[in-house]
């Protein structure tokens, strides 16, 4: 190591070159801090200081007492020439370094300070995938520390919360283009399922009951957890349950019932506690949520059905709860999943990721349906998403969590490489020939025990009274019956009888012969060859079993008759327990003692445990051991059960086991049949149960697994079974027990058993102290084999690592099931956006189906708003390449939006991924060509997301669950070749239940079909067609991101009131004046003007307006208003005559009869046609602003005046008329302008084009219809600063005819643009706005009124009018033209409480045009309205019905914080309930129609007679 003195006062150009630093050099400094707005986030370095350092080498700089602070040398340019070396505030706050301080510089290897997985943290922003991408792109060569902010493109922001290297968290380290990012959303959609069963009021150890629990134990701690971090979380919570009932039970309770497969009739019910809210005081909720446990049984069992039938019948109690394990978890989570499919429309910008709870009193046992089981997992896969489970109980004696259902045992002809028809839950069913049905099939049905990888479990065990050990298990029993009972009111207590040892019977017993003995302690302590499974017999086992329907007690000593157990219904009405003892059987043989004194212990339980506390460390290790029959019928000659318990290690076999782990109903796993099989020998790995406890439970005979494992057997094979020594260990317990790995973790997936891969077998076995109860599938090679899910298998399904890969990159380190999983509960992980599983040759060759299709690149046909155009000067070819490679680039963009994950190169064993390109060179895969076009030099190249499609020259290629799409450049065209696996159809799953919405009222039923929306058939060739400019235009096929936004006139005045030129406005002229489009300030000088048609006309009625129609005609005939080509004339040489003729010419400015609130303009203009007019027709008029001199020049002058004497001429919707000689009158009109009709006349008109339906019907009454298009759309660029590497283009749908006492709607519609720009434009125009009246809320795309069918938790509160409107004869005579009679009473009504119209129904078009907005998808049912605030939403229904109300729950805090206080969600409640009690009260609703009419006008009087013609 070389040491050196900073040569700061010699000049660099009087010293020699010197030789680079080598690895460990050191020097001494003087460290300066600087403020990151002078020299930015950088460290400045300066080079002459330490003569050797060279751009590019990686240095740590170390202070006293401080930590290591790494950087990159960069380009020497430092600020002042007496700089040595200065670093950011924020670097010198977080290592503790101080300013003017000497730190020590060591130059380090950077290859061992490169980071393997780094953990970033945002709020508050929807990062999209295509933005994660480029943020790890931005990071690659730079060095970063925990808690440091990244900010990217001058938008998005990050936080670096944790960094590893080599599975070890680190301060700093180095990013490179390997390094995998993980991206935690602190602003995420969370859903909680808690689970109601009978299970939930019984006591858990401890003494407290399970519901208890969550709301005193694990919620708060949830909560905590949250607040502690500074999460912005959108919960939502809810009660799932399901009630069986009886054969008599099914008529009265009527309603969605369904039957599972073993045909008992049963209903789900759901009820939302909380719906979409941000809490920030949880109090609240956490009672409502215990009151609602107390009620939730009286809800479902007695007052559903008593107001479903009425109080004329006899009320009564129907149904019983479900136990645990046969809840409805599969269906609650595919409710769940619905919303979330969609999650492009209504797209949130202040919220990323999702993350769903379910906390269940059970195990992680659950009984499902294999079809609907199925379907979840594909759902999930495609989402993205994981399950986190929280069991209240303690960890189970078997594997969980697991999953059994029913179906066909797999087909073992099929031998596919890599098919996946030998999982029990994607095989096992035959492809059928046609005509055949599927009762054709004769093979029988049995149950198989499948393991999620995409559900985290974590038991949720704190002891309230005792601390919770880890590194210890305590025996436990529980007995339901006797708890319930109440001990003291039953005197149980004295007749529970555990008597002590008997010590004669043992010395008297003549003791075993010496061949006995030696056998004896071969069958104890030897490693058996050929085990066979015991017969069971029940009458020799002193066991507690409680299953789903009826509690058995049988001890040794006392016996009950099967007549006589109590059931869980009946048992606390039992008057008196029967006597409970334990006592030891007399045995003729006594065991030879190893210690020469003996003491007498209480009771047999008590010394088992006092062994099992004293010994566990010894025991732990030891491998299982299998008895064949004769041993076991020796060991129970010899000894007690109990005694020798504690000396077996691991595991025993389920058949022998004489104590349960848990003797409720949730540890009980039903099996098909109980009839002992033949068992294998196998190596078992140990779980968290402890050696003296079986990990199954008894009288339960499992079908054994054969496993292959040639290196164990061999390796047992070769020992030779020995009498074993009992002594204790001093292994640690941690080790042995405690490190179970988590169902998810990368440790069991690093090396996943494919049938390429033989050194899992050893990797696992190696590991078998240690890695215990891995979550691993319970398939097999051999397809005859069945899972035991008390025994696990040592290696890891092909079929599930492949699929479960798909996470792996999430996980910077293992987890283990004794750990709680905060962290995907607190800050919940985004989809990776790499995997490194990809399938063989012959995997691909016989599994999956190859599509293909190409296109050329042609630079001077590209017209895309998707990608931005490269800079790149060269030839022609470098041209094309460029633009090739952006091209790719925008293709791989929207992959990864639509869930698509970036295939990597997979490291072999004991590889560095870190390595350099000659490693990677050298390890790539050797794979033969092949007719699917993969070859040695077409595998994944990459090892990191940052090198992907750096070039042209390798081809890049996209995972998803089912499809592997494969991108590459072939020198003129662009080529996508797409593998699709060939899959068994994914059949919909019809399902019924009853919801209780958080705005309902009671439960409604609710049908909806789970379906799988897969991307097989999803238009690939048409969105690539749309990135590379072939295409312009978005279509319904394409999942494109969505959100609709209205800008509403607010219950506060405007806070200014002058024009652009200093005229005073008043509000309606203000708020007109900012209602331009959102975009028009952003505009370019040459970008033309946004046209609007202001009216004060109903959307409905303005289709009437034959002006306002000729206008819009001109609009979409003209376009945007530009200037002619060939302008020749100049205004400045023109006389006031000259001028007015040409403002009467055919292309002159529009003069005609113009209306606006109830009074007409005859001959007059609008200021902005006469601008328009202005720009376009003369050439020294270049500007609007030029235009509006022009006009003000004119006024002055008097060529025209404003029509009502207020203003001077403005550039707007502003009324003027030529006046004196100028003055020309137009052509009177033949017609009125507006025709009266009355509402209900109108007939029916939709926003699209017509169904055939509906063609076929208006064909027949009509030749055709006049089609309407009320909107504009444009593509507008959001990036005005150009910050962004790539397109930022959004394509805005927007009004043109706007009335101003309604709101303006805007549609933003975009595929990968990123989502803080959008939002921060959206920021910026809501600021513009809202000095004139006018806010941006974000409303729903589609009608509230159909809310349910994408989120089933969400409905409309339904308010109904006490009185209905009164029927006032001629209404349309007496109210303002165009004014709709139809809902007259009931729009007054909102407009008195604030609201204004949103979109008006379909109904009141008229009937012969067809009304089209270009972001509209469905017609409207109901008229929708929305308050002033926008916290709410309402649809008229009419009549008694009255209204539908929902609460905005789009509308978010960010965007308006700090000029609201209020949270929308409270608001929207107190408007509700004023509402609601307004319109509950008859008297109130009497007075309110009685004032409405007296407002009304009086009956016009009949048109005079016309007076009589004179000759």
């Amino acid at each position: 190591m070389s040491t050196s003195r900073a040569e700061s006062q010699q000049p660099p150009y009087a010293r020699k070159r010197s030789p680079p630093l080598s690895v460990g050099a050191t020097t001494f400094l003087n460290l300066w801090v600087h403020d990151s707005k002078d020299l930015g986030n950088t460290v400045s370095f300066n080079h002459a200081c330490w003569p050797g350092v060279a751009e590019g080498d990686m240095l740590s700089i170390t202070g006293n007492g401080t930590k290591d602070f790494f950087f990159i040398v960069q380009k020497n340019d430092p600020p002042k020439p007496q700089l040595q070396i200065s670093i950011p505030q924020s670097v010198a706050e977080r290592f503790g370094f101080r300013n003017n301080a000497e730190v020590t510089l060591t130059k380090v290897d950077q290859g061992q300070h490169c980071a393997d997985y780094v953990e970033l943290v945002f709020q508050d922003q929807y990062l999209g995938r295509n933005d994660m991408w480029r943020l790890g792109e931005h990071l690659v060569g730079q060095c970063v520390y925990t808690d440091q902010e990244v900010n990217f493109i001058g938008s998005i922001a990050a936080k670096i919360q944790n960094i590893y290297i080599g599975g070890r968290k680190v301060p700093a380290a180095c990013m490179t283009s390997r390094t995998k990012a993980i991206y935690r959303s602190l602003s995420a959609k969370v859903t909680i399922f808690i689970q109601v069963c009978r299970e939930l009021w019984e006591f858990a150890g401890d003494g407290e009951r399970y519901n208890e629990k969550i709301v005193h134990s694990f919620l708060p701690a949830l909560f905590a957890k949250w607040k502690e971090a500074g999460t912005n979380h959108t919960v939502t919570i809810m009660l799932i349950s399901r009630v069986y009932y009886d054969e008599s039970e099914i008529d009265y309770a009527a309603g969605p019932l369904q039957r599972d497969e073993r045909g008992q009739w049963y209903k789900d019910f759901y009820k939302v506690i909380t719906d979409l809210e941000v809490i920030y005081e949880w109090k609240p909720t956490l009672v409502s949520l215990k009151n609602s446990f107390w009620d939730f049984q009286r809800d479902i069992l007695l007052t559903h059905h008593y107001h479903l039938h009425g109080s004329t019948e006899q009320v009564r109690l129907v149904g019983r709860l479900s136990y645990a394990h046969d809840g409805p978890i599969l269906e609650a989570l595919n409710l769940g999943l619905n919303p979330t499919e969609t999650h492009y429309i209504d797209r949130s910008l202040q919220l990323t990721g999702s993350v769903t709870m379910l906390i269940t009193p059970g195990t992680g046992y659950f009984r499902v349906n294999k079809q609907l089981l199925r379907l979840t997992t594909t759902r999930m896969l495609d989402q993205g998403f994981g399950l986190d489970l929280i069991c209240l109980e303690q960890p189970p004696l078997h594997q969980s969590p697991i999953f059994s259902f029913q179906g066909l045992p797999p087909d073992e002809k099929v031998n596919d490489a890599g098919s996946r028809d030998m999982d029990p839950l994607w095989g096992g069913e035959r492809r059928k020939r046609d005509g055949e049905k599927e009762s054709d099939d004769e093979r029988e049905k049995v149950i198989f025990w499948w393991e999620p990888f995409w559900i985290s479990v974590s038991f949720w065990d704190k002891q309230m009274d005792l601390p919770f050990r880890e590194d210890r298990f305590v025996a436990r029993a529980k007995m339901h019956e006797i708890q319930m009972l109440g001990l003291l009111e039953h005197d149980v207590l004295s007749s529970i009888e555990v008597p002590y040892l008997k010590d004669d019977e043992d010395q008297h017993s003549p003791g075993p012969s010496p061949t006995a003995a030696q056998q004896f302690d071969n069958d104890i302590f030897a490693v058996g060859t050929e085990p066979q499974q015991p017969p069971v017999n029940p009458n020799r086992m002193s066991v507690i079993s409680i299953s789903s329907s009826t509690t058995e007690v049988i001890s040794s000593s006392y016996r009950v008759p099967l007549e006589k157990r109590a059931s869980h219904r009946n048992s606390l009405t039992t008057p008196k327990v029967p006597p409970i003892e334990e006592s030891p059987r007399t045995y003729l043989s006594e065991l030879p003692v190893e210690t020469p004194t003996r003491t007498r212990n209480s009771s047999p339980s008590q010394s088992s445990i006092h062994s099992l506390r004293s010994n566990l460390s010894g025991y732990s290790s030891k491998k299982s051991i299998t008895r064949d029959r004769e041993g076991l019928s020796l060991t129970s000659k010899l000894t007690p059960s109990w005694l020798f318990k504690p000396f077996r290690s691991g595991p025993s076999e389920p058949q022998t086991s004489p104590v349960s782990a848990s003797v409720r109903s949730g540890g009980v796993i039903p099996v098909a049949s109980s009839s002992p099989t033949p068992s294998t020998s196998t190596l078992s790995t140990p779980t968290l149960a402890t050696p003296t406890i079986s990990a199954a439970l008894p009288s339960i005979p499992f079908p054994s697994t054969s496993l292959n494992l040639t290196r164990a057997s061999d390796e047992l094979a070769s020992h030779t079974p020995q009498p074993m020594a009992i002594k204790t260990r001093s292994t640690p317990l941690r080790s042995n027990f405690s490190r179970a790995v988590d169902s998810e973790v990368r440790a069991a997936l690093a090396r996943p058993g494919s049938p390429h891969d033989d050194s899992v077998l050893t990797a696992f076995t190696k590991r078998r102290s240690t890695v215990s109860s891995l979550s691993v599938p319970w398939t097999s090679s051999s397809p005859g084999s069945k899972p035991n899910p008390s025994k696990p298998q040592s290696t890891v399904s092909y079929v599930q690592a492949s699929l479960a890969a798909r996470w792996r990159h999430v996980f910077a380190c293992p987890a283990y099931k004794h750990d709680i999983k905060w962290s995907s509960m607190v800050t919940p992980g985004c989809l990776p956006l790499t995997v490194e599983y990809f399938p063989s040759t012959a995997e691909l060759e016989g599994s999956y189906d190859v599509f293909s299709y190409d296109f050329v690149v042609d630079p001077d046909e590209m017209r895309s708003f998707l990608i931005k155009p490269p800079q790149v000067k060269g030839n022609a070819e470098d041209f094309r390449r460029a633009w090739a490679l952006v091209v790719m680039r925008g293709m791989a963009a929207v992959r990864l939006a639509q869930g698509f994950q970036f295939v990597l190169q997979k490291p072999k064993k004991g590889q560095d991924v870190q390595g350099d390109d000659q490693d990677r060179r050298t390890t790539a895969f050797r794979r033969h060509q092949s007719f699917m076009g993969i070859s040695d030099d077409d595998i994944p190249k990459p090892w990191g997301a940052a090198e992907v499609l750096k070039s042209t020259a390798n081809p890049v290629y996209l995972s998803m669950s089912n499809e592997i799409h494969r991108i590459s450049y072939t020198g003129e065209a662009i080529q996508v070749r797409r593998y699709v696996r060939r899959m068994p159809s994914t059949k919909p799953f019809d399902y019924e239940c009853l919801i209780w919405p958080k705005l309902g009222v009671g439960y409604t039923e609710q049908k909806t079909q789970f379906r799988s929306h897969g991307l097989e058939n999803y238009g690939w060739n048409r969105l690539d067609m749309l990135v590379a400019g072939y295409e312009h235009q978005f279509n319904e096929s394409l999942r494109y991101w969505r959100t609709r936004f209205v800008i509403i006139p607010t219950l506060e005045r405007p806070t200014t009131n002058t024009g652009p030129t200093g005229e005073k406005l008043n509000d309606e002229e203000t708020r007109i004046l900012g209602w331009q489009s959102p975009d028009e300030k952003d505009k370019g000088v040459g970008a033309p003007p946004v046209r609007f048609l202001p009216t004060t006309l109903s959307p409905a009625a303005s289709v009437r307006d034959d002006v306002l129609m000729h206008q819009l005609d001109q609009i979409h005939a003209a376009g945007p208003l530009q200037k002619k080509v060939k302008s020749e004339r100049e205004i400045g040489d023109m006389s006031l005559s000259a001028i007015a003729k040409a403002m009467r010419e055919d292309d002159g400015v529009p003069i005609k009869n113009n209306h606006w609130h109830r009074m007409q303009y005859q001959n007059s203009f609008t200021g902005f046609d006469f601008v328009s007019w202005l720009v376009r027709e003369f050439r020294d008029v270049s500007s609007r602003s030029q235009g509006v001199e022009v006009g003000v020049r004119l006024q002055h002058e008097g060529l025209f005046e404003h029509c009502r004497g207020h203003h001077s001429f403005l550039d707007g919707h502003y009324f003027y008329r030529l006046i004196g000689e100028y003055a020309v009158p137009s052509t009177p009109r033949l017609q009125s302008w507006l025709p009266r009709y009355d509402t209900l006349t109108l007939g029916r008109s939709s926003y699209l084009p017509t169904t055939p339906a509906r063609q076929k019907s208006s064909l027949a009454k009509q030749p055709m219809k006049r089609r309407l298009i009320l909107s504009e759309t444009m593509v507008i660029d959001i990036d005005t600063n150009k910050r962004s590497d790539q397109a930022e283009a959004v394509i805005l749908h927007h009004d043109i005819i706007h009335n101003p006492a309604t709101v303006f709607h805007f549609e933003l519609q975009w595929i990968g643009t990123t989502g803080r720009y959008i939002e921060d434009q959206l920021r910026q125009w809501n600021k513009t706005i809202e000095r004139y009246g006018l806010k941006l809320v974000e409303a729903y795309v589609t009608q509230i009124s159909d809310i349910r069918d994408r989120n089933a938790f969400q409905s409309c509160f339904p308010v109904r009018l006490a009185v209905p409107p009164p029927a006032v004869p001629d209404l349309h005579l007496r109210v303002p033209e165009g004014t709709h009679t139809a809902h007259y009473f009931e729009y007054a009504l909102l407009r008195r409480f604030g609201f204004i119209l949103d979109v008006e129904a379909s109904d009141l078009y008229p009937d012969d045009v067809d009304v089209v907005y270009s972001y509209r998808r469905s017609p409207y049912k109901y008229s929708q309205f929305i308050h002033r605030s926008g916290v709410a939403f309402i649809q008229v229904k009419g009549g008694t019905d009255g209204f539908l109300f929902l609460t905005n729950r789009l509308m978010g805090s960010g965007r308006t914080r700090g000029k609201e206080e209020k949270r929308p969600a409270v608001e929207a409640e107190k408007l509700r309930v004023d509402l609601d009690v307004f319109c509950s009260d008859p008297a109130m609703l009497e007075e309110f129609y009685r004032a409405q009419v007296e407002q009304l006008g009086p009956m016009p009087e009949g048109p005079p007679e016309p007076p009589l013609l004179e000759l």
